[in-house]
């Protein structure tokens, strides 16, 4: 015999009117027997049930009904089921936890933290302090401004032997309490955490901001020095320390450090740049030429040659006739080229060096001037007068030596191009090897300082080495998990069409990692982006000086918005690519302040997109949030575009422990695309552990 549901629904709703509960029932039973997914029938039988007293059975209907409105995302529907078992049942700790994760879930903060208040005081009751500590730090979590939470959180999880989340909480109420200006009591937070955690970094930098904030940098100072004692090399205490010094306007120290710093990693070289801006805030302009030659040769290797000259420049507005100053300035001027700029910056060291006694600096200058202009015979005259006062022998000139520096070399087709003497690949340009060692030998013995660290030749590729054989390569699992984020950063520069920065990543993994397959499929995946947008063919030839220099927008003509604009993306694209992240963040917002989301251009959403991205590469998942959803603010998104930043903005509140919100950006990217990466896996974790 065929079920009628509809007789069945008419006869329960009889039956309800004439007040028999009983026989209603019976009927929507029958029902929800015959349909077990008609759930609307279900919500109803559990109503009747809960007004015939029947608890057990309503309880029962309920709990069903919730978990499939929980299970179908339907929040709020979900946690008005569950409000109607707390009232049959409330003491029920499952339904008080399925209530505290679902108002969590929707964003309504108040009524979890009354839930998980419940729960905390129930373990702690119970003796679980375990499961209390867990509900207590939800509470903290859930409540920004709460910072007496997190030091009872904190001293809780010391009394129970758990040291790395006491740590942990004892830095989040430190934070909290430098946001709120109360620095004295974020230090003494703080303190304690770093007793248990010494090295932690957002301990150690939470302390530094609260000392600097309350005038006490030397107390910083001492105990980032106090560590370095111990681990000479700690990159991050070592940052840590440059800063203080740089704050506190402290050039000796921050030489100091800086020093160290670029002697473990050369690629930190632009910290050098700060120590001289502190130089010249000094008035001491020896010292700032000092520290710019230590750099010079890092800065002209890297492209830089224009923030080399800049320096050069500002160091002369102060002292028009610095030797050292003056030596750079002629150095420049031969690798940029520019013949007429280096005969005056010739003439120019020459004057003052004969005004200040340095007569090296001045018969180098005149040995030159006399090759480049022989036909000025001032030059030679005063170069002999120099050579008698002196002593010093006639040294012949190589002229044609000293002219082919502003030839243009030539390039032959054959297998010997890879000898000419330009080297390419960092933009740096000389006229030969010979002609390099005469200008040494001729500059009184001036040598650009390097204090101890790698020169700018060390930088350089080695294209005829060998690539390392991968499968002889055992990484330690900190370079394979640094490896597998690298791989994931150019993973994010492919799929958005950043394809300068995706080469030169690559380029720059191959080079440590070796050619590991990881990498080669990088490359692939590279190519087969540049091949399908653009699929005709492009001759590669190889870049000369100026195009360098055009890339990086460094043209002297004067730009305009647009070129300003293009000049601090690409400065900030090669400080990313170095690693150097605070300066890619600043050259990031310098660029974005020149331009807006409706502008018409693509430029407001990539450089919010790799603000965001900088950001977290640098630990700061809660500015990256900013920039992601500012990023959003783009018109014309294509949906790949969304999806990739809602995935990015997912990463980002999971990284900052908001797993409401995380959840549901990685819920809105799985319902448009299941296949988009690892999406999937995370959206079923989530519902999981929920």
């Amino acid at each position: 015999m065929i079920f009628d549901k509809t007789k069945a629904m008419r006869n329960a709703e009889k039956y309800v009117v004439q007040g028999k509960l009983r026989a209603a029932i019976a009927e929507y039973k029958a029902v929800v027997g015959n349909d077990p997914r008609d759930i609307g029938t279900m919500n109803m039988l559990g109503d009747l049930y809960a007004k015939n007293m029947e608890k057990r059975e309503a309880v029962e209907c309920y709990l069903k009904v919730a978990e499939h409105y929980s299970t179908q995302g339907f929040a709020q529907k979900a946690i008005a089921v569950y409000n109607k078992i707390s009232r049959l049942q409330p003491d029920s700790i499952e339904v008080s936890t399925k209530l505290a994760e679902l108002y969590k879930l929707k964003g309504s903060l108040s009524e979890a933290r009354a839930h998980y208040t419940t729960l905390a005081e129930h373990y702690e009751k119970s003796g679980r302090r375990i499961e209390a500590l867990s509900m207590w730090k939800q509470i903290a979590l859930l409540d920004p401004n709460n910072t007496e939470v997190c030091v009872s959180l904190a001293e809780s999880y010391l009394r129970e032997g758990h040291r790395d989340e006491a740590a942990e909480a004892y830095a989040e109420a430190g934070t909290r309490f430098s946001r709120q200006g109360c620095n004295e009591e974020a230090i003494k937070v703080l303190m304690k955490g770093h007793e248990i955690r010494p090295n932690d970094l957002r301990i150690l930098d939470g302390l530094v901001k609260a000392y600097s904030a309350l005038g006490r940098v030397g107390k910083a100072v001492t105990l980032l020095e106090d560590i370095l004692a111990e681990e000479p090399y700690n990159r991050d205490v070592l940052y840590l320390l440059i800063d203080c010094h740089i704050d506190s306007q402290n050039a000796a120290g921050a030489e100091r450090a800086v020093i160290k710093l670029v002697e473990l990693e050369p690629a930190n070289y632009p910290k050098l740049l700060d120590l001289i801006r502190i130089y010249l805030n000094a008035n001491d302009p020896d010292s700032a030429t000092r520290i710019l030659s230590m750099s010079s040769e890092y800065l002209l290797a890297a492209g830089q040659g224009d923030e080399c000259n800049r320096w050069i420049t500002e160091i002369l507005e102060r002292d028009h006739k610095h030797i050292s100053a003056l030596r750079l300035l002629v150095r420049y001027c031969s690798w940029v080229k520019d013949e007429q700029a280096y005969v005056v910056a010739l003439v120019r060291l020459a004057e003052a060096a004969r005004e200040k006694g340095a007569a090296e600096d001045e018969r180098f200058a005149l040995s030159t001037l006399v090759a480049i202009r022989p036909l000025e015979t001032a030059f030679a005259d005063r170069l002999a007068e120099v050579n008698k006062e002196n002593g010093f022998e006639f040294e012949e000139i190589d002229t044609e030596l000293v002219r082919a520096q502003f030839a243009e070399p030539v390039v032959e087709h054959t297998a010997e191009v890879t000898e000419v003497s330009v080297v390419e690949h960092h933009g740096f340009v000389n006229a030969g090897d010979l002609f390099e060692q005469k200008l040494e030998s001729h500059m009184n013995g001036i040598e650009i300082e390097r204090g101890g660290f790698e020169t700018a030749g060390a930088l350089e590729a080695d294209d005829e080495h060998l690539p390392i054989d991968e499968s002889s390569v055992h990484l330690d699992p900190s370079d394979d998990a640094r490896l597998n984020k690298e791989i994931e950063s150019i993973a994010f520069y492919i799929e958005n069409n950043y394809r300068d920065l995706a080469e030169k990543a690559i380029e720059a993994l191959r080079a440590e990692f070796g050619d590991r397959s990881e990498i080669r499929t990088l490359s692939e995946k590279l190519a087969a982006a540049v091949v399908r947008d653009e699929p005709t063919h492009v001759e590669v030839h190889p870049i000369g000086i100026e195009e360098m220099r055009s890339e990086f927008g460094l043209d002297d003509t004067d730009a305009s918005t647009s070129e300003d604009f293009e000049t601090h993306y690409a400065t900030a694209i090669a400080y990313q690519e170095m690693g150097l992240m605070e300066n890619a963040i600043r050259e990031y917002q310098d660029a974005i302040n020149l331009a807006s989301p409706n502008d018409g251009s693509r430029r407001f959403f990539h450089c919010a997109n790799l603000l965001g991205h900088c950001f977290m590469q640098n630990s700061m998942p809660n500015f990256a949030v900013t920039w992601y959803l500012r990023a959003l603010e783009s018109p014309d998104l294509t949906d790949d575009e969304k999806q990739g930043l809602w995935y990015e903005l997912a990463l980002a509140y999971d990284a900052e422990n908001d797993a409401g919100n995380a959840a549901k950006y990685f819920e809105m990217v799985y319902a448009e695309n299941v296949d988009f990466r690892d999406v999937a896996e995370r959206v079923k974790n989530i519902y999981i552990s929920h």
